[in-house]
């Protein structure tokens, strides 16, 4: 298995979307024709896992599989009552309700915003996007930095590396 940083504006994707240059071009060679573990939108950077088996690339994207850990910068100061929405769960996303997050608050940001770490045990698209609109507060930056045993460390972003062993145990438990 392997890790890659993705950076803002690369699009998870075999099909180009307009003019963002998909993942699978900035691959190593001998990672391009792998899967890739979940997706990240564009605007969205950091931590997106591949692996060479369609199968358990899938297994692994299973809701309950494993925690996806993200730093959350926010425009505002959301107040508690609002983040205990995102804890306890139940809001609405189209047809699914969310399922409980753990929220941290991790302090001030530049620029009057928020800084928040937020863990996610599904994945519905553009979650954390979508649920702090619904609290009223737009997402300015969104870096997945660990998926179950596997953290994002000190990449660069278009950068990526091998998981070790350990790592790769982790997430095969995760799945059974």
């Amino acid at each position: 298995m392997f890790a890659f940083h993705k950076p803002r504006g690369i699009v998870v994707s075999r099909v180009p979307e307009g003019t963002a240059p998909t993942l699978f071009s900035l691959l190593p060679e001998p990672y391009c024709g792998w899967f890739a573990v979940g997706r990240l939108d564009r605007d969205s950077e950091g931590l997106v896992l591949l692996c060479d088996d369609s199968r358990m690339a899938q297994r692994l994207m299973d809701p309950g599989t494993g925690a996806k850990t993200y730093l959350v910068t926010v425009e505002g100061l959301p107040p508690e009552a609002a983040l205990e929405r995102l804890r306890n769960g139940g809001l609405a996303l189209g047809t699914r309700l969310t399922r409980p997050a753990g929220v941290v608050r991790l302090g001030k940001a530049p620029r009057g915003g928020t800084r928040l770490e937020v863990v996610l045990h599904e994945g519905i698209n553009r979650q954390i996007r979508r649920c702090f609109h619904l609290i009223g507060h737009r997402v300015r930056r969104l870096v997945r930095v660990g998926v179950g045993p596997v953290t994002l460390g000190d990449l660069e972003p278009g950068t990526g590396r091998e998981l070790a062993l350990e790592e790769v145990t982790g997430l095969l438990a995760a799945v059974g």
